[in-house]
């Protein structure tokens, strides 16, 4: 039912006659010529015409001035297709004042969609105007102390619509004043889920209450975000009406995405921080201190902090608030856990100052696995140890029990083989050389195993005294001479020509030079060449010896000093021995406080050094 029938006696006309001139804005409508046809007496009092004094007249009788070219082109190109005409401009009155007005006209079609007439409607903001007047004589008076500071300024009218804004301001927006002066701060800068917030915000510092601390974005002409913490404050006129609003802010863009990022690395440190005032109150903790103490971050938070700390801050005993220190690094520690359990840390403090209050800021890493892993280490070291004792123990008993057997069986066959029982074939001399040879060998294993044995178990000590070197080379060189001269090598000595005083266990010396000389002579070829090099460096005697022999791969000189150990090749297999000799020097060196060295190459021979400290050391 049309909302005008509820009540038949009333003529419709009569209705819109009373709305339209009831209206509070001017409404003028004029023929397709623009001469006017009819205006409301809003109009009448804006104007001081009445209808009669102008019907007929053009609509230029209430302009200021002529319109443009460009001003006509633009109005009739927006009427002929359709769309309202908007514009704000200057109008004239009766008595040849003129006021400011908002203007808006449309279009008025027939059913045939042709142009029979137009309707204006026009409301006067000459108050709005002169308020604008007002905040740009303010702004004129700021502009030589705004326009160039690095903050960011904009001027508001009582509506939210820009006035102004400073060129920093132009710079980080990226708009300029031109584009965006007299539109709606909210709806050009605002993102849409601030919006309802700022407009609450707007409204309470237009009404007089300053607003400090307001953080919002505003969305630059790119579309990215800016975060500006604002300060907002009416403008006022001489009698104290509002005029606008000044809002000034600072871009705090990089400051919050870098608390941002410190809070991310903050909570996510594979450590715990805690962070504790001078009153024992815990401020702040981080996620991780939570899981590893397994408190929610508010069960901590406002606590004293002897609800974590084993000592209990009612003792008073903080190193940094009552021993007076700054910092301490590396506390093996622990931390009281909701649980009960005590987990163990290692704990970093320092002393810290925010806005000027001092705190202590601890950072701890949990080392329960850790010292799980040390002290299962510890026992399977000492479990390894005692085993290992046991057996060197075992083997230095069986070697030597293995001794006295040995030297029985090498004993009567040195006898057989110098027949003096009565004569003994060939097969039989053959026989009894074979078990001369074997049992020798056997008795040379025996006997560095024994070696190895006594001093893994210790029981091997060193007899330190003062021998010349050159002499016991001199006798070394006696004693390989058999295995030298049997393949014709040329042993060589690389000596300094002053002597040399070696303070050591002379025999032990003895031994590890005859284990490097009979090792070199076993892969020498023949007619090689074995050179004993030695000269004395700083606190040690360093001592060398070099062969052209077969040489080792690179991958063999690693464990070429493990027992047991030989390289494997089809020379070497030629030559049989125990693999023990060169354990044997490594170990022998090593009580001395001296090191081992291999450089070999395959095919170009191997040279051994060692070094012997000249004072003796604890091991």
């Amino acid at each position: 039912m049309d909302i005008l029938e509820f009540n038949a006696p009333v003529n419709k006309s009569k209705v819109f006659e009373d709305m339209i001139q009831q209206s509070t804005d001017a409404i003028i409508y004029t023929n397709p010529d623009f001469t006017i046809n009819f205006v409301n007496r809003t109009a009448e009092e804006m104007f001081g015409w009445t209808l009669l004094e102008i019907k007929g007249e053009p609509i230029t009788i209430l302009h200021d001035q002529e319109l443009t070219s460009e001003q006509k082109k633009e109005m009739f190109s927006n009427l002929y297709s359709g769309k309202p005409h908007e514009i704000e401009d200057i109008r004239k009155r009766k008595d040849g004042s003129t006021f400011y007005c908002q203007i808006k006209i449309s279009p008025l079609f027939t059913e045939k969609s042709r142009i029979y007439g137009y309707l204006g409607i026009i409301r006067d903001i000459t108050e709005e105007k002169q308020n604008e007047d007002s905040l740009v004589k303010e702004i004129d008076l700021l502009t030589g102390l705004i326009g160039t500071a690095r903050v960011i300024v904009a001027v508001l009218d009582r509506q939210g619509k820009i006035v102004y804004c400073n060129p920093h301001m132009e710079k980080i927006s990226g708009y300029e004043l031109k584009e965006v002066k007299g539109e709606d701060w909210i709806s050009r800068f605002i993102p849409d889920r601030e919006k309802e917030r700022i407009k609450s915000v707007f409204k309470k510092a237009i009404s007089g209450h300053p607003n400090e601390g307001n953080v919002n974005p505003i969305v630059t002409k790119e579309g990215n975000e800016v975060i500006v913490d604002w300060y907002d404050t009416a403008l006022k006129d001489n009698e104290g009406e509002v005029t606008g609003l000044l809002a000034i802010g600072n871009d705090i863009t990089q400051r919050v995405e870098a608390e941002e990022k410190l809070k991310t690395i903050y909570e996510n440190m594979p450590g715990g921080v805690l962070m504790t005032g001078q009153d024992y109150i815990i401020k702040d903790v981080n996620y991780r201190t939570c899981e590893i103490t397994g408190y929610k971050r508010e069960e901590l938070v406002g606590q004293l902090c002897d609800i974590v700390c084993p000592k209990g801050s009612a003792s008073n005993q903080c190193p940094i608030w009552e021993d007076g220190k700054k910092e301490f690094r590396g506390m093996d520690t622990t931390i009281k856990c909701k649980n009960g359990r005590k987990n163990p840390i290692l704990k970093n403090a320092q002393e810290i100052t925010i806005k000027g209050d001092t705190y202590i800021l601890e950072m701890f890493q949990d080392i329960s696995e850790r010292k799980t892993a040390e002290e299962n280490a510890i026992e399977a070291k000492r479990t390894a140890e005692k085993a290992n004792q046991a057996k060197s123990e075992f083997l230095a008993s069986m070697s030597h029990e293995l001794r006295t057997p040995l030297n029985s069986i090498i004993g009567f066959s040195d006898i057989l083989s110098k027949e003096i029982q009565g004569k003994l074939n060939d097969p039989q001399k053959k026989y009894v050389s074979n078990i001369a040879k074997s049992g020798n060998h056997l008795l040379s294993l025996i006997n560095d195993i024994l070696d190895l044995s006594k001093i893994e178990a210790g029981q091997k000590q060193l007899e330190y005294s003062s021998f010349d070197l050159h002499e016991v080379l001199d006798e070394i060189s006696i004693l390989i001479k058999p295995l030298t001269s049997k393949k014709r090598i040329d042993l060589q000595m690389d000596l300094p020509p002053e002597d040399i005083t070696v303070y050591a266990d002379k025999k032990k010396f003895k031994q590890v030079m005859y284990n490097l000389l009979s090792n070199a002579s076993k892969f020498t070829s023949d007619k090689g060449t074995i050179t004993i090099i030695a000269n004395q460096e700083k606190d040690k005697l360093k001592v060398a010896v070099s062969d052209t022999g077969i040489g080792m791969p690179e991958e063999d000189q690693a464990k070429i000093f493990e027992p047991f150990q030989q390289v494997k090749s089809a020379k070497s297999s030629e030559h049989k021995g125990t693999g023990l000799g060169l354990s044997l020097v490594r170990e022998l060196v090593e009580m001395h406080g001296g090191q081992v060295g291999l450089k070999s190459e395959v095919g170009k021979g191997s040279t051994f050094t060692f070094t012997i400290p000249d004072k003796p050391t604890d091991n």
